[in-house]
């Protein structure tokens, strides 16, 4: 499992920091399910397909995942890889998607315990992809968004807790209380994402914003919004959104790493990680409109930081509290006594 390892590196190095805390074979599960997605985010998320590519290249790419583990001829990865353009060979989802049977050869190479979480819920979140792809980035309200975030992240919270489940027969007596905040856990760390991508979206033609966070005359035309074009008081109202969100979500991810039990070291480390890194670069964030035109980026020490801290203090639901806290009462510290969901747009 080695090279699926070194592959995981490639695509992503903060999302591997964690996965190298887990025990084996529950890293090699969680490799593989990350990798999984990787290929899926590329079709979805490529600046060079069109739509009706991307969709076909989705739904070609579940069938595929659903009839693990029966591996495709190389014919059947034709559909695949002739939607591969070079001009994302930059692309780190692109890497994986060039190993996409490489990919399902661990797949099925798995435990059954392993592999059947991993392919129902990625087959989900693939076909889930697919349809939001015809469908576009038509967010009218919280509710839309919120939808097309649970098929591509919320499922993903889930999947994960199958997984320590599948391993941890202390994580499986307690998966009741860990399933009701497990869909915020993958919620936290997507809205920050949406957050980091508030600068590049657009100019893929994707913008994960409510439309009724905006005025009129940007709500009829999804395709064309703009966010670097919208006015300081309508980038400052979508952020506060977004941050609050967040700051919902994050508490939730925290929750769910106290539920952990607290000798699956490797388990509460990877989920702290993501979860305290979400939380900073939200902080780091907010009410900061270069999130509009620049990355913002949590500096590397604090990355460090953040990483020797979760290892040491992984145990103690005392600090996670504390560090829950301080997170939500930071995150919302700047934003108004109303709910920033709930405010009058102006027309």
């Amino acid at each position: 499992m080695q090279a699926y390892h070194e592959l995981l590196r490639s695509t992503s190095r903060t999302f591997s920091v964690g996965i190298e805390a887990l025990p084996d074979p529950l890293r090699d599960a969680v490799t593989l399910a990350y990798l999984v997605l990787r290929v899926s985010d590329y079709y979805e998320d490529s600046p060079t397909l069109s739509r009706k590519e991307k969709r076909a290249s989705l739904l070609h790419w579940a069938e595929l995942l659903e009839a693990s583990p029966e591996l495709p001829e190389s014919e059947g990865m034709g559909p695949l890889t002739r939607h591969l353009s070079p001009l994302d060979g930059e692309l780190p989802d692109h890497r994986a998607a060039q190993q996409a049977r490489f990919i399902l050869e661990g797949l099925a190479a798995l435990p059954s315990r392993f592999r059947e979480p991993i392919r129902r819920h990625t087959v989900d979140t693939t076909r889930g992809m697919a349809r939001w792809t015809e469908r576009g980035d038509d967010f009218p309200d919280e509710a839309a968004l919120d939808e097309y975030m649970f098929e591509v992240a919320g499922r993903v919270g889930i999947l994960l807790t199958e997984l320590f489940a599948a391993h941890s027969p202390r994580v499986r007596k307690r998966s009741r209380s860990l399933g009701k905040v497990a869909v915020s856990f993958g919620l936290g760390l997507q809205t920050v994402n949406v957050i980091r991508g508030l600068h590049e979206d657009p100019e893929r033609g994707w913008t994960y914003v409510p439309r009724h966070l905006v005025s009129d005359v940007h709500r009829g035309s999804p395709s064309s919004l703009d966010l670097r074009k919208l006015t300081s008081a309508e980038q400052e109202r979508i952020l506060d959104f977004l941050v609050w969100k967040a700051a919902g979500h994050i508490s939730d991810a925290l929750r769910y790493c106290q539920l952990l039990p607290r000798w699956e070291r490797g388990i509460r480390t990877f989920c702290i990680v993501p979860a305290l890194l979400a939380a900073r670069t939200a902080l780091v964030s907010r009410g900061n409109r270069r999130v509009f035109s620049e990355p913002v980026k949590v500096e590397r020490r604090e990355v460090g930081r953040i990483v020797l801290r979760a290892r040491l203090l992984f145990f103690s639901n005392g600090w996670l509290e504390w560090q829950r806290r301080r997170v939500v009462s930071s995150l919302k510290e700047r934003l108004r006594d109303d709910d920033p969901r709930a405010r009058v747009r102006p027309g």
